[in-house]
């Protein structure tokens, strides 16, 4: 190709503005998708790259054996290996990473802030820029913070400046010891407000509890490597101590041997490299992608600019037809059969090179909301090599796209054109075109037969019951787990007990539907094998809010039970339904009374109730035993009439009672929710991408039957001139559109039948008409794509036989 083909094809493309208008616009729609999608792709490859050293710092992963219980790694681990490091001198550096929730008080107004804590080392592991005051110095304090500018910016309301000031954090005066550089977006170690795990904002019982218990995930372990260490060695130490702890000397000997082979802990380390694609990590990480998934994400982004490129070949073509007698002029005049072809590849190129740049436009526009979409902070994808290589690909797209209307125009005969007998395609082109027409809407069937499915069955786990009226409950966290309460709690609570509309307040170690502490353990029946078992500490008034009502036996009762210890046989535990049954007790009454040993304490059954739905409907409910805890800062308000009324008389009862602390409070069902926030992005996802290979389905269908009409008018008008109806004539050319239908569905329903069975098969549980999704999906194409004719139809039978025939 050369200048002039393109200044000719300039030329030749702004004359049918018209036409280059509606190729281009269709183009840079399938382009703007597929640069959201391959940016998101591209972000999530991205992950800690930035990092000065990703190869040498380590993420220590952990996972428990326990029997009955689906195995999984996480990211988290017990602080106690991080003591191990630290005691036995290994040849690394270590740091924990663990955020806490945390109110801080600034000229009497409280903020809700995550606090990360960390180890000194954390600021040259992790690569930390320090732009005011010293980091490593701050965190070795225990009254100092660090902020990033993000952090101060929503504290102080600036960025600069900040060192020195004076915030309060559970009563005491803490100072800001330096203010650092936000982590990059593409971080699976994100952070606002640092501080040291010596800080007195976190201290006593829950310290002590979180770095000595080896039966306790509390946050993450990252190590960075001394030079010339090695990973395996390491590791293994790390293994040994873990094999040597004091939890096995806790557990039940008998509960310990159904592990056979397996140790109680598995311990493993991943670079932070490769951390968020880590496979072990899909279920146990916050922040974690899918290779898989990506590569999917990858396809569908690709298939989205392949469906855009087949409309504008169809475009192309049609037009390329129409141009039979410019073309056969041209080859008359001398043009050797390298200058067509140049001259239709440079028109492809201009029109594919300016959809991408509009594509990129309208990517770089719709980025943030693609991010909020996503739940990624995808920050500014569109950097020099990334627009680069999408230029590339658009001038690749536009090369091929170009190729099959040159060749169309390489078959145009001289002759025949001039003659008159122009606007024919050989039958092998218009196979070819059939072709790439039901790749179309095969594609947008099986899209909109996945999306419909993901659709219905997220309808379904979010309308499924939890066991309770999570409609009328509202999460408040008052304080910090294992942490002395705080005195004035227990004043807000009555106040709140007090309120109009309000039910009652139940408290517990943690929120129904969260996951953040979970406590496991044994329990066995005399002559039986231990149970893996749910421990969830709750107070009296806990079950008696959510509305349980006992299978068997009786509830905790607050004059009854309130004043009993912990460590007391006559606290009693409450079983659920499927710890009754995993104990081997027959009915739920034969387990009342009776008495099980879990943890060291022998403890009386004194009631049974239904399954609460504390995980998702991915997992099978767990056997929990409920019992009585001292360490209960959530709180559960049960409530009647309207939500918003009694979030406001809460939140004045809170100012009123705690005004130095941030109300947290949540509603119940969104915590649940909060289980399938992936399941409803990806329907949104979806949808979006099969309603535009739907929309590009139907423009590729009504191209194929314009053309069609126009390639047998003589036919049509010969059809009516020897008595042909109306009805004959939508039966001629509806026939065509209803095979390319069906021949779209038999390609396109198998596939999307595979995914959506895969993507079911992930749940305990799954709406049973799920197939009925697939059927409306396909009726759902076919409708449009029949409607994409009607068109056609109406100019064949508007047409009129004196002119048709003169042509």
């Amino acid at each position: 190709m050369q200048l002039s083909d393109f200044r000719v094809g300039w030329r030749l493309l702004a004359k049918d503005w018209r036409w280059s208008g509606s190729a281009i616009a269709g183009l840079a729609l399938g382009f703007a998708a597929c640069f959201l999608l391959l940016g998101f792709v591209m972000h999530s490859f991205s992950y800690d790259t930035s990092h000065p050293d990703p190869d040498r710092v380590h993420l220590v992963k952990t996972r428990f054996h326990f029997p009955g219980v689906p195995e999984e790694w996480s990211e988290q681990a017990t602080q106690a290996l991080r003591g191990t490091i630290l005691q036995q001198r290994l040849p690394a550096d270590v740091t924990m990473y663990a955020q806490v929730p945390a109110s801080l008080a600034i000229d009497g107004q409280a903020h809700a802030a995550q606090v990360t804590l960390v180890d000194p080392a954390f600021v040259a592991m992790m690569g930390v820029r320090t732009l005011e005051g010293d980091a490593t110095a701050a965190l070795r304090r225990p009254d100092s913070i660090v902020l990033t500018v993000t952090a101060a910016n929503k504290l102080f309301g600036r960025a600069t400046g900040v060192v020195d000031e004076l915030v309060t954090v559970a009563g005491e005066r803490h100072a800001v010891g330096a203010l650092v550089a936000d982590p990059p977006s593409a971080s699976t170690v994100p952070f606002e407000l640092l501080a040291g795990a010596g800080s007195t904002l976190w201290g006593g019982q829950d310290r002590d509890d979180a770095t000595q218990n080896w039966g306790r995930l509390f946050g993450r372990v990252y190590i960075k490597l001394h030079a010339g260490a090695d990973p395996a060695a390491l590791t293994a130490a790390l293994q040994r101590a873990s094999d040597a702890s004091p939890l096995h000397q806790q557990l039940d000997p008998a509960f310990l041997a159904q592990l056979g082979d397996k140790k109680l802990m598995d311990v493993a380390l991943v670079r932070l490299r490769d951390a968020y694609l880590d496979p072990d990590l899909a279920k146990g990480a916050v922040l974690h992608g899918d290779r898989p998934v990506l590569f999917a994400v990858a396809a569908l982004a690709l298939l989205i600019l392949l469906l855009a490129a087949i409309n504008y070949v169809n475009l192309a073509t049609v037009r390329t037809l129409r141009r039979q007698r410019e073309i056969a002029i041209s080859k008359v005049l001398g043009a050797p059969a390298g200058q067509v072809v140049a001259q239709f590849l440079a028109e492809s190129v201009l029109i594919a090179l300016a959809a991408t740049v509009i594509g990129l436009l309208c990517a770089w526009q719709l980025m943030p909301l693609f991010g909020e979409l996503m739940n990624r902070p995808i920050g500014a994808f569109l950097d020099l090599p990334a627009v680069a290589a999408f230029l590339g690909l658009g001038l690749l797209t536009g090369v091929l796209a170009g190729l099959h209307p040159a060749w169309v125009a390489l078959r145009v005969k001289p002759a025949a054109a001039l003659a008159g007998r122009h606007d024919q395609e050989t039958p092998g082109g218009l196979r070819a075109r059939r072709a790439l027409t039901v790749l179309q809407l095969a594609s947008a069937m099986a899209l909109a037969s996945i999306t419909l499915s993901v659709a219905w069955q997220t309808y379904h786990v979010l309308s499924a019951s939890p066991g309770f009226d999570a409609r009328s409950k509202l999460v408040i966290d008052a304080g910090a787990p294992f942490a002395a309460p705080d005195p004035r709690v227990r004043s807000f609570v009555e106040a709140v007990q007090r309120l109009p509309g309000v039910n009652g307040v139940g408290q517990s170690l943690e929120a129904v539907g969260r996951q953040d502490i979970v406590q496991k353990g044994a329990l066995r029946r005399d002559g039986a094998a231990p149970i893996t078992i749910e421990w969830k500490g709750i107070s009296p008034t806990f079950l008696s809010v959510y509305g349980v009502r006992p299978l068997a036996g009786r509830l905790h009762e607050e004059r009854r039970d309130a004043e009993v210890k912990e460590d007391e046989k006559a606290a009693g535990l409450v079983l659920s339904a499927s710890a009754v049954r995993a104990l081997g007790f027959a009915t739920p009454q034969d387990a009342v009374g009776r008495t099980v040993d879990g943890d060291g304490k022998a403890y009386q059954v004194i009631g049974v109730v239904p399954d609460l739905r504390f995980q998702s409907l991915r997992e099978e409910a767990s056997p929990v035993a409920f019992r009585l805890s001292r360490s209960t800062p959530v709180l559960t308000v049960s409530f009647q009439g309207s939500a918003t009324a009694v979030e406001a008389a809460v939140e004045a009862a809170w100012r009123r009672y705690l005004p130095d602390k941030a109300l947290q409070m949540t509603r119940q069902e969104s915590l649940l929710a909060a289980h399938y926030a992936d399941d409803v992005r990806s329907v949104k996802l979806l949808a979006g991408a099969a309603l535009l290979a739907i929309a590009i389905a139907a423009m590729g269908v009504y191209v194929l039957s314009a053309y069609s009409v126009q390639r047998r008018t003589r036919e049509i008008v010969l059809h009516r001139l020897f008595g042909a109806g109306r009805a004959d004539i939508v039966r001629l050319l509806g026939r065509e559109t209803l095979l390319l239908v069906a021949i779209s569905a038999v390609a396109g329903i198998p596939p999307a039948l595979l995914v959506v069975r895969h993507y079911l098969a992930g749940f305990v549980d799954h709406t049973p008409n799920w197939g009925w999704a697939v059927v409306l999906a396909f009726v759902i194409a076919a409708l449009v794509a029949l409607a994409s004719v009607l068109r056609g139809i109406g100019v064949a039978l508007a047409l009129r036989p004196n002119a048709a025939l003169r042509t």
